[in-house]
């Protein structure tokens, strides 16, 4: 349902970027979760790598709301990505996955809180999984988030867990200033970006559900772990965690580690209680 809300005329532009290959069983609540936010100032864009499983029809029959789309061959999911960043003139920018969703009231809340916190450059929300059925999965340990304040020695050292991608935001300017997504990255290009965006200044968060991410059989989550595991390793040297000895690293790890696992249980207790409610999403 949209958003009941309407921004002021003053609300941020926010750029929504939904890369798209072969997910049309999903394509079309994805382009909803967007359109239906009933934002006045967005901005979205839906990249498709020549899909040949009838997401173009589904592109087609929103195209009168976007403000630019294309189905064509690219070099993978980052270059897809950075297609649509290098066409954003939103002051505020995120990506969609085309399997993933944005909650009703979603933008709403970023724009507010962009607008009441100037100082702020990216923003790690809440967010939790859903299956391909729109169920949301079980309260298991990382299931869902309420955002962390992460920096840039907890993106290095330990990993992105608790910063859901779909429910992260950030502006232009600094995106631009740390020299955008890497496209040659097929993985880990959220970690990087997010990597840099932190050493610039840490993540602020906002304990909301604004997004889902789905877990199914076709995710690239599932596919490609070599491709992850690989290009980890990859982050390490690049950010000079291998230059560290052995010791130094593990006790970094375990710096970051511990209070994640504090967190979760804090989250597990929550949901427990009923404190945390998370529903099914309509299709």
């Amino acid at each position: 349902m949209p958003s009941t809300e309407a921004p002021t005329t003053t609300s941020p532009k926010i750029t929504v970027v939904t890369p798209s290959y072969n997910q049309a069983e999903f394509l079309e609540q994805t382009i909803r979760s967007v359109l239906d936010q009933g934002y006045e100032n967005l901005e979205y864009l839906v990249i498709d790598g020549g899909s040949d499983d009838g997401s173009r029809q589904v592109i087609e029959r929103y195209a009168d709301r976007l403000a630019h789309w294309v189905s064509e061959p690219d070099e993978g999911q980052s270059d897809a990505i950075a297609k649509g960043f290098a066409r954003a003139t939103g002051e505020i920018l995120c990506w969609v996955n085309s399997d993933d969703v944005l909650l009703p009231g979603s933008l709403l809340a970023v724009a507010d809180y962009f607008a009441s916190h100037p100082e702020a450059e990216t923003l790690s929300a809440g967010a939790y999984s859903i299956d391909a059925d729109g169920e949301p999965l079980a309260d298991w340990f990382g299931a869902y988030t309420l955002g962390v304040p992460a920096g840039y020695d907890r993106l290095r050292f330990y990993d992105q867990d608790g910063v859901f991608q779909m429910a992260t935001f950030w502006r232009r300017s600094a995106y631009e200033a740390v020299g955008g997504l890497d496209r040659s990255l097929q993985f880990v290009m959220d970690r990087d970006l997010f990597t840099r965006l932190a050493k610039r200044r840490p993540f602020d968060t906002l304990p909301k559900f604004l997004a889902c991410f789905r877990v199914h059989q076709a995710a690239k989550s599932t596919t490609i772990q070599p491709v992850r595991q690989a290009e980890t390793q990859e982050l390490l040297r690049r950010y000079g965690v291998d230059r560290h000895s052995p010791v130094v690293q593990k006790l970094m790890y375990y710096r970051y580690r511990v209070p994640s696992l504090s967190r979760k249980a804090w989250l597990g207790l929550l949901a427990a209680s009923g404190a945390v409610r998370r529903g099914k999403v309509a299709a």
